[in-house]
Parts: structure tokens; sequence; C-alpha cells
């Protein structure tokens, strides 16, 4: 079998998939909806993602320098700054660019004073109600949300955030639940759900929701794969096998001779390491995929390959391709093999993998 002679490692952007996705959560809630896309579309890339989520009502990122790219990307759509500004030049540009601003510190509600009396800024005020991270105390915000809205320069929306959105009983959850009632009773528009809070089914009718990792296919739920919710996988991770290589009972793999050969085995090294994103780590249970076959990876990952165990495969030859993860991998099943968040996989994603987008 003849491949082509490349190191190969490449990530695969689904738009179908991704339209899917949107359409599963627009299906799942009938109000506004917000697409969150910082930390360059969770890896996917912001440019690859942008065009095929015009059906959302907003876009969301975390800084000014994220929202401005995006901006070139979307010149209407509302774009919300989900960190707010810091000082005086980002309110500038975010007027200037129409951003939406999310306030949750004093100094930025005095930021406000410097808006010119011509123009009308969209805030979102950031209410704390149990996730102690951002956001003003629900002792201190009635007043702020006095003051605000008889600002005629300020267009006021009010936001918290579920830190137990995947566990909807949990009694954190209940007392936030409670919280957020009083916010949607201020007759103010609302967010409060983020991708797992809509998963749950705890988003309200007439909220804008907040849908990050969803979009992608991810499930933020542990021991959950996107698929359980039918969302498919907008990443395919994938590289080549690069050599081939025949070792005996006995012989070591790799730096630091953590893995010994059992037996007489046929390995693999595949072109991609931790430099390109997939993780290094002390697991001994990682595997990728040859076609529909799962091959253990054996020793540790390097800084820019991997060796794989293909005993039961000795025709493979440089050139094949092997997935890492995507649609016949889950990236959640990894994640869950090495103890991380699926999201530390997907926007650990370096510039060394080169992107490839289908429609």
């Amino acid at each position: 079998m003849s491949h082509a002679r490349e190191r190969g490692a490449q990530a695969t952007i689904n738009k179908k998939h991704l339209k899917h996705n949107l359409a599963q959560f627009r299906a799942m809630h009938q109000g506004p909806m917000i697409a969150v896309v910082k930390a360059d579309a969770y890896g996917h890339g912001i440019e690859n993602v942008v065009p095929a989520l015009g059906a959302v009502d907003a876009y969301a990122v975390a800084t000014i320098d994220e929202a401005l790219q995006l901006r070139s990307l979307s010149p209407d759509k509302r774009i919300i700054l989900l960190e707010g500004v810091f000082n005086e030049e980002e309110l500038a540009l975010a007027v200037d660019n129409n951003f939406d601003i999310v306030v949750h510190q004093k100094y930025q509600l005095a930021l406000l004073n410097q808006i010119q009396k011509n123009k009308k800024l969209k805030v979102w005020l950031k209410i704390d109600t149990g996730m102690n991270r951002l956001g003003f105390d629900m002792s201190l915000s009635k007043s702020i949300i006095e003051v605000l809205k008889h600002n005629d320069l300020i267009d006021l929306h009010l936001m918290s955030h579920f830190a137990q959105s995947d566990q909807p009983i949990s009694t954190q959850t209940q007392q936030q639940i409670r919280c957020n009632e009083w916010i949607e009773s201020q007759g103010l528009p609302f967010s409060f759900s983020n991708t797992g809070a809509v998963l749950n089914g705890m988003s309200q009718d007439k909220e804008w929701i907040r849908v990050g990792i969803g979009l992608f296919g991810i499930s933020p739920m542990p021991g959950t794969m996107g698929s359980d919710y039918q969302l498919k996988p907008v990443m395919n991770l994938a590289s080549k096998v690069i050599a081939t290589k025949n070792i005996s009972k006995g012989q070591a793999v790799g730096y630091g001779a953590h893995f010994v050969a059992p037996h007489d085995m046929h390995l693999g090294i595949v072109g991609i390491g931790y430099a390109d994103g997939y993780p290094w780590s002390k697991s001994e249970s990682m595997s990728v995929m040859l076609g529909q076959n799962p091959c253990a990876v054996v020793g540790r990952v390097s800084m820019d390959m991997l060796a794989i165990d293909l005993s039961r495969h000795q025709a493979v030859e440089p050139g094949a391709d092997v997935q890492l993860w995507g649609d016949c991998l889950p990236v959640e099943s990894l994640a869950e093999q090495l103890g991380v968040i699926p999201y530390a996989l997907v926007c650990g994603i370096t510039k060394r993998v080169k992107f490839n987008v289908i429609e």
C-alpha cells in the first residue's frame, strides 16, 4: 500500500459537524444563543469556525485582542467581552467596535463614566452567585443595577455563571438557581447557562445561553461523550507513521526506558508529540486509532513523535494514517485516561499542526 510521504500532523475541522451541533443546541433552547469562541475557538481556529456560526445571536471572547480579530471576521454580529475592559484605551476600542462589555469590578464601573455622550454601550453586569471568581456579590448587585438602569448611555444586561452545571441537583447549583431567579425578576436580558447547563435542561426560555465547548461536539460532563447528546466532533487530530521498527523482548522504548517490550514487537513511530499539542503523560493506557483498530502508545511521548504497537499490523508502512482523537476516538475518552479535561487537549494544539477545513 502506498501513502503520501509527509510528517502529517493535521487537524481537520468539519464545518458540517459544527452546523449540526449548533442545530442541536437550537433544538434544546428556543431563546437567543451566544457562541463562545475564546481561546482561538477552543483551539479549532476562530477563522475556521466563524463562517459556519452565522446563525448565532452573538459571539463571546475573553480578551480585547480576541474581540478585534473576531470583529474583522464578523463585522455586524454582537461580540461580548467576557472579562470586560481594563483601561480607558480598551473601553474606547470597545465603544468604537460596538463590543458588549461585561462589568465585574468597581474599577470597571468607574470606567463607564468615560463613555462619550453620543454612544450607547451594551453592558452585562456580572453577578457572583457562588462561583467566587468574577462578579459583584449579590448584596451589592441591587444598588448597582438601579444606578446602571438609570444611565441613558447604558443598555443593561445581567449575567451569572454556574460552578457545577454538571451537577444540577448539588447544593451549590440549587443555591445558584435561587439567586438566578432573583436576577431574572429584575426584568432585564440575562444569561446564566453554559454548555453543561443547557445539556442538563437548566436553561430558561428567554435567557441568552452561552455555548462553548459543546459547539465543537465535546461534552463538559465527566463520564460522558458528545455523542451521548447527539453532538459530533468538529476536530479530527491525525498524523502519519513516519517509521517502523522491530524490537526484541526486553528492549526498552523511548526516554527513560519506562516501557520494556514484554515480547518481540513491531513498532510504528508517529510524527506528532507534545510540541504539537499531543500530551506528555505518565499514563500507560493511551491509545490511537489505525483505521478502526486501536493501537497502544508505548513509552513516553516525545517532543516530536510517539511510538505505537503495530505487532498486530505487520503490513503497516510509513505514510499510514493515525488518528489521535476525533470521529474514531473521542477526545473525552483520551482526557479521562490522562486525568485532564478535554478543553486542555483541544486548546493545546500548537502552530506546528496544519489545519484543514472541510465542508
